[in-house]
């Protein structure tokens, strides 16, 4: 008998089409990552926080010890004081550029730098202003800087060795830190440039007085003797500056400079005049 052929049938599993229902499953899933990832971060931020404000008040970080550099014209203790910094604080907890600005308030810092070094110690690097000479005022004595701007008022116990300039008592100066320097001082700073190179004969340790007269002409006092040398206000400073030069060496040479009573470089173009003790004679050079 013959019997039917099996018939062949083939099983296939068949996938659901992904579709907008099974994206709707997905997205409570995604969102519940989220939220979990932003509240670990929040924890880790107010934890964060936390050990920052522990560390701050932490003794491994207490300051034991502040060093000052290049201070001249003030004091550790000044410095100390105005930064509000001491060995009792926390070299976390300080706001490095508080203290570099509190630093530089002071009159005679130009610019200070404040730096870590960790765990326990503070640098401050300090770059002050650099006087150039004393100007005498009513009220004292005062550092003029570079500019000719004034610094500060000269105390007793800092450095007085500075040229003293006369004849501006009551003269308007900029106190708002300008770069340019007063007309009445630009003939007297650069007479001080150039006895600044140290020129044996007339250097700027030598120079202890400079007055400028009401027309602007300059009388110059030397240390050594202070008897007037009229520089006038005519020509470039540094003509008349050499002038002196050539004068005082002969002077020197001569062994007169010790009767010199005064030394005129304004008397006419081309001559100048020396009067001396000795005879009372007016020597024409």
């Amino acid at each position: 008998m013959n019997m039917p052929h099996a018939a062949n049938i083939e099983i296939k599993s068949i996938k659901s089409p992904k579709g907008p229902k099974h994206a709707l499953n997905q997205e409570p899933k995604l969102l519940i990552k989220v939220l979990a990832l932003l509240i670990l971060l929040l924890g880790l931020g107010f934890g964060g926080k936390h050990i920052y404000q522990r560390l701050c008040q932490c003794d491994f970080f207490q300051i034991t010890s502040v060093r000052i550099n290049n201070n001249h014209m003030t004091s550790k203790e000044q410095i100390s004081a105005l930064s509000r910094v001491d060995i009792h604080s926390n070299l976390l907890a300080i706001n490095v550029v508080q203290v570099q600005a509190l630093l530089e308030s002071h009159p005679w810092i130009a610019k200070a730098e404040v730096i870590r070094d960790w765990p326990n110690r503070l640098l401050i690097n300090l770059k002050e202003k650099t006087p150039v000479a004393l100007l005498n005022r009513e009220t004292g004595l005062f550092y003029l800087d570079g500019s000719g701007q004034i610094i500060a008022a000269a105390t007793p116990v800092q450095e007085l060795d500075f040229p003293v300039i006369t004849g501006l008592e009551n003269y308007s100066f900029n106190t708002a830190g300008s770069a340019q320097i007063p007309e009445p001082l630009k003939d007297v700073f650069d007479l001080l440039k150039l006895a600044n190179r140290n020129n044996p004969i007339l250097p700027q340790q030598n120079i202890s007085e400079i007055h400028i007269a009401e027309k602007g002409e300059l009388i110059l006092y030397l240390l050594d003797r202070p008897f007037p040398i009229y520089l006038g206000s005519e020509g470039k400073i540094s003509t008349r500056y050499y002038r002196l030069v050539r004068v005082l060496k002969n002077l020197y040479k001569t062994r007169e400079f010790s009767e010199v009573l005064y030394i005129r470089l304004d008397y006419q173009k081309d001559t100048i005049l020396v009067g001396k003790i000795e005879t009372g004679k007016v020597h024409r050079g």
